[in-house]
């Protein structure tokens, strides 16, 4: 069976793939077509925004690769490199362009699709780590004294310099220029950091919502699965002996006969001898004794490969899929064997059955005709003085 994640993680695979090569085709687009050849040299452009992001994406992706397709890895870990890949991914994509506005969003992305993998702990990781990349932002910006580059606003100078005439200034120097401008740069900085850490918290707070509706509809599935569980104990099985009965007797039969194919099927079909005598003489509670007892040895010898029913009241049948009837034969004197070696302390004898065993014919067989067949072997053991397994064969 497929692990639960196993096609998410591909999925995340295949989204980073697609993330990388649309980023490098994206940065290729701004240099040729925004920053234009004119503006802005192409050595001083590639390593920064192109070699050293796509370097550092493509070895993420085989890093993720290596690690999703290596079957000794827990499938925990190999979520936790997914989503870690993807910040990374995030990560480069920022650092890239040093720039708040707009890029810092691609931080909630990361956050959002960590509920994939339905895990709290693995989304409030994405969340510190997402937030450690703002941080990492931060820090290279003012190192590198790149901050997000905001032009002074035109009715922010006009205010300034209104300032600067009312106080008697006669004129404006360069200086003054740039230290407008850097306080402007400086505002706008911390104005983005707050806005990128609002916009991470909000994803984490939807994903938090996102994974409380998955828990949801898991608890319903579940309980819905022990209901159609339970619907099912009731309308296919024996109450008495746990046993299929009656009504899934006939639906497994007409089923099994239909999906033959080439595989043998074969059909035991089994009622307790003078039953009615045990009844009359021992009382229906040893009776009941002798049903469970039948129903016990049953189950013990056929496993769970095959249908065991009651579908009577000391009648009993037992569908072998994929077993010929020496098989079944044999299956069934061995239950037989150890029925009629069963003591009871109400009852100094043996209590046995008789059994007709039939395998299903090659040529185009109904569930009935099979049935009938082999209830009639039944009534021939029966004949030949109960206590034993006739077959077909």
């Amino acid at each position: 069976m497929e692990e639960k994640f196993a096609s998410a993680r591909k999925q995340f695979l295949m989204v980073l793939t697609l993330c990388t090569l649309i980023i490098a085709l994206t940065e290729l687009a701004l240099y040729f077509y925004v920053k234009g050849p004119d503006g802005v040299l192409w050595n001083d452009f590639c390593v920064s925004n192109f070699y050293v992001p796509l370097a550092i994406n493509l070895s993420v992706l085989v890093a993720l690769t290596i690690i999703i397709n290596n079957p000794n890895v827990k499938p925990v870990i190999m979520n936790y490199a997914c989503v870690i890949g993807f910040v990374i991914v995030c990560t480069v994509v920022v650092t890239a362009h040093n720039d708040y506005p707009v890029l810092l969003a691609v931080f909630v992305v990361p956050v959002l699709w960590s509920t994939v993998f339905e895990d709290k702990l693995l989304c409030s990781a994405t969340n510190v780590l997402c937030l450690i990349g703002i941080l990492q932002l931060t820090v290279t910006s003012s190192i590198g004294g790149r901050t997000s580059q905001i032009i002074v606003n035109a009715d922010d100078l006009a205010r300034d310099l209104g300032v600067k005439i009312a106080d008697g200034t006669k004129y404006i120097d360069g200086d003054m220029l740039v230290d407008m401008s850097r306080r402007t740069n400086t505002n706008t900085l911390w104005l983005n950091i707050i806005l990128g850490i609002v916009l991470v918290t909000m994803a984490r707070l939807f994903a938090h919502l996102m994974l409380i509706q998955l828990q949801k509809k898991d608890t319903m599935l579940q309980t819905h699965e022990k209901d159609n569980m339970a619907l099912e104990k009731q309308l296919l099985r024996d109450q008495m002996t746990g046993l299929y009965n009656h009504t899934a007797f006939y639906e497994f039969l007409d089923r099994c006969v239909k999906m033959k194919g080439d595989e043998p099927l074969t059909l035991a079909v089994v009622d307790i001898d003078d039953f009615k005598k045990v009844n009359d003489t021992y009382g229906h509670d040893n009776g009941d004794e002798v049903i469970l007892t039948l129903s016990k040895i049953m189950q013990e010898h056929c496993g769970t490969d095959n249908y065991v029913c009651r579908y009577g009241g000391e009648e009993f049948a037992v569908i072998f899929p994929n077993s010929r009837e020496k098989d079944a034969r044999q299956i069934m004197l061995n239950i037989l064997d150890a029925f009629r070696n069963t003591h009871y302390d109400w009852h100094s004898g043996s209590i046995t059955f008789s059994c007709g065993v039939f395998q299903c014919s090659p040529y185009r067989m109904n569930a009935e005709e099979f049935f009938q067949i082999t209830d009639k072997l039944l009534y021939k053991a029966k004949h030949n003085g109960k206590n034993q397994v006739c077959g077909g064969q």
